[in-house]
């Protein structure tokens, strides 16, 4: 029967959460198995008397002290019961037995209360330190952003108005000089104006501000789908308004160039979507795919493109997975949390 719920239990947490009902009702029920073997092997004496030793240290990993003292209390409690009624009491020198094995496992409750101490310590400082890094991720992705605009905004105003002015200029004199020379002129004149225009639009993206993320990935797919020479199929579901909005356009747009660079595909499909308090972002190719093993080894190489990103989804909060195989093509998935900055202080421990 014991065998059964313990199966059962492995069974239940491999697919649910671990709730604090269900490891507060785990604990009991070990307690009372515990009590059961004892007293029907050897009573004080029995040696099943040491598992009881394994309930306050494992609720010591919950995080919450109380309740590594409360099942110390319990243990004590069922261990005394059992012990002073079972037959063996009347040996020889029983008494001193069962106090000493009580005080045993008094010890091994205070010290799991004093591990739970520790370990709820470190999970706090461990959540403001995250935190504080998500806050460093969010004024270094601003400083970027900001750098991004500016430069932007100097090539808009200098460089391409100045281009689009000789444009101009050469155009009035082709009308009164028909020369060849001027219509080569104009023709690269107008090719790097177009190039120009792209490098502008990558480094910021106004579409991202003016119509939100489901139009600038569609932006994002068909640039790359006119460089890498593929049919680009975009699919939004999620909600708009996204705090990590910027993060996920980064993101599509270096997963979306390496498509256009590496993978020699015939069709992308790019989707982003809610799941379960997740924004997922996914980039699938049918292409030649590679193995993932060699992505270290790019890194080395000095192609730290998809490395960045990330590092950049993983400060806030989220992952990067990558599944490919040669011949295979390549399903790129992100996925961020969907709670704001103000959502993700860290919480009291369970």
């Amino acid at each position: 029967m014991f065998a059964a719920w313990a199966a059962g239990l492995l069974t239940w947490v491999h697919w649910r959460p671990v709730t604090e009902a269900l490891g507060l009702m785990s604990a009991a029920v070990d307690v009372g198995a515990i009590t059961a073997l004892t007293f029907l092997s050897d009573g004080g004496f029995s040696q099943a008397r040491v598992a009881y030793a394994l309930v306050p240290i494992t609720l010591a990993f919950r995080f919450r002290p109380l309740l590594p003292a409360v099942a110390g209390a319990a243990i004590v409690a069922a261990y005394l019961i059992q012990a002073l009624s079972h037959p063996s009491r009347t040996r020889g020198q029983a008494g001193q037995f069962i106090v000493v094995q009580a005080g045993y496992l008094i010890w091994i409750s205070v010290a799991a209360v004093l591990l739970a101490l520790v370990l709820a310590r470190r999970t706090r400082r461990i959540g403001k330190l995250a935190l504080q890094a998500r806050h460093l991720l969010v004024d270094a992705l601003g400083a970027e952003e900001r750098e991004r605009q500016r430069l932007a905004e100097g090539l808009h105003d200098t460089a391409l108005q100045n281009l689009l002015s000789a444009r101009h200029d050469l155009q009035e004199v082709a009308d009164t000089v028909d020369h060849p020379a001027l219509q080569r002129a104009e023709s690269t004149i107008s090719q790097t104006v177009g190039q120009l225009r792209e490098i502008v639009s990558e480094l910021h993206p106004l579409v991202l501000e003016q119509a939100g993320l489901e139009a600038a990935l569609s932006a994002v797919a068909a640039h790359a789908s006119r460089r890498g020479g593929f049919d680009a199929h975009v699919a939004y579901s999620a909600r708009p308004g996204h705090p990590q909005e910027r993060l996920l356009h980064a993101a599509a747009r270096e997963l979306l160039a390496n498509v256009a660079k590496h993978a020699h595909a015939r069709n992308v499909n790019v989707r982003c979507s809610d799941r379960q308090g997740w924004i997922v972002l996914s980039v699938a190719d049918d292409g030649a795919g590679f193995d993932t093993a060699t992505i270290g080894e790019r890194v080395v190489a000095g192609h730290i493109g998809l490395a960045s990103q990330r590092a950049r989804i993983e400060s806030a909060g989220g992952e990067l997975t990558i599944e490919s195989e040669p011949g295979e093509g390549t399903v790129a998935t992100v996925r961020l949390p969907e709670a704001t900055e103000a959502q993700s202080s860290p919480t009291a421990p369970l």
